[in-house]
Formats: C-alpha cells, sequence, structure tokens
C-alpha cells in the first residue's frame, strides 16, 4: 500500500513540476498567438488610425489648453516629434521589426510574406505606451512642450501609417510617389535595405540604401 502511495505521489510530484516548466512557456505562446491574431484583423488596423489621430488631438490639445507656451513654440516642437518619429521609425523597421522581439519580427514577417494584408499592431498598445509618460511628464510635473513634441512625433507615426498602406494599395500619378513604391519593393526584395518608407534620409547616414554597387 505504502509503494502505491509513494508512486502516486511521485506521479503527481511529476505533473505539477512539468506543469510549472511547461505553463509559462504555453501562455507565452497563447498570448503570442492573441496578439498575432488581433493585428492581423480589419478592425484593429483601422482602428489604430482611430486611435492614433485621437491621441495626436489629444496631444496637441493639452499643450494648448494647459501650458501657453505660444503658438510659435508649439509649432516648433511639433516640427521637432515629426523628426524625431522620422528616425524612430528607421530604428524600429531595421531593429525591431527585422532583428528585436520575437512577436514584433514574425507580425513583420507576415507583412513580407503578403504585403495587401492588414496588419497592424493591437490598437490598445499605443495608448499604453504614451497615455502613462504624457502623464507624468505633462500632467504631473507640468513640463512644458513635451505634448506638443508627442503631437507632432503622432503625426508623423499617421503620416508613416497612411503612406506605407498607400504604397502597397493605390497608383498614385506622382514621380516621387512611384518613386518611393520602387524603393519599398527593394526592401520587399531585398530586407537589409531601404528600411526607411516615407524617406530614404535616414538610410543614406546609416549606409543602408540599396544600389546596384550593393547587390
Amino acid at each position: 500500500m505504502y509503494f502505491t502511495t509513494s508512486m502516486e505521489r511521485s506521479a503527481v510530484h511529476a505533473r505539477a513540476e512539468h506543469h510549472l516548466l511547461v505553463s509559462p512557456i504555453f501562455r507565452s505562446m497563447t498570448i503570442s498567438a492573441w496578439i498575432l491574431r488581433v493585428s492581423e484583423s480589419k478592425f484593429n488596423y483601422w482602428a489604430t488610425y482611430v486611435v492614433d489621430l485621437t491621441l495626436m488631438g489629444f496631444f496637441l490639445w493639452w499643450e494648448i489648453a494647459h501650458q501657453g507656451i505660444g503658438g510659435a513654440a508649439i509649432a516648433a516642437l511639433f516640427v521637432v516629434g515629426v523628426a524625431v518619429w522620422s528616425l524612430t521609425e528607421y530604428t524600429f523597421h531595421r531593429w525591431v521589426y527585422h532583428g528585436g522581439l520575437a512577436i514584433a519580427r514574425e507580425g513583420h514577417e507576415r507583412h513580407h510574406e503578403n504585403p495587401m494584408a492588414t496588419i497592424a499592431m493591437p490598437w490598445p498598445v499605443t495608448p499604453m505606451l504614451f497615455l502613462p509618460p504624457h502623464y507624468l511628464i505633462a500632467s504631473r510635473l507640468g513640463v512644458p512642450g513635451f505634448s506638443a513634441m508627442l503631437a507632432g512625433f503622432f503625426a508623423g507615426f499617421i503620416g508613416y501609417s497612411f503612406m506605407h498602406h498607400s504604397l502597397h494599395h493605390y497608383k498614385l500619378p506622382f514621380a516621387w510617389y512611384r518613386h518611393l513604391v520602387s524603393e519599398h519593393r527593394i526592401h520587399h526584395a531585398l530586407p537589409d535595405s531601404n528600411f526607411g518608407v516615407t524617406m530614404r534620409f535616414w538610410d543614406r547616414v546609416f549606409g543602408t540604401v540599396f544600389t546596384k554597387q550593393s547587390s
């Protein structure tokens, strides 16, 4: 009887240890699968535009209503925010989508496999990332200009989103636009080059512009 009980206890302990080891991995896989499923839904894709436009408007309104630093300063800081986004566009695309977190890399790989698919980060991610620092820096600490910079940052982000969508879905009769389309197609064929979507400036700075010599 004791032998049977000991064997049963050993089996229970083995199952418990297996559960402790496997459960975090399983939960992680489940969360990743859920994130990917949400990111590929059309509702989420278009909801990100609504959320981002709303956040940009909110940050700009906050600066105007609460800080009172003047229109010229707000405009200048807004432009700074757009410039900060342009670098973020490049660095995020190169080192996060193509070499960073597995979940971000996998989602971007799916975009490369099917460029026409409506894939975007789950829409709650952006407010979760940007509202807490705004609350701390702009609301609690009262730092002037921070909201204006965030508004400009989101303007750049929204411009990038619209441009990236257009490059894959629309044919527009502008030479500069056709040039961006061709350069972005090169990136899809050769993912180690042409990381910028809205401009080539940072590709030139970091030496990742595609050339016939580099091919």
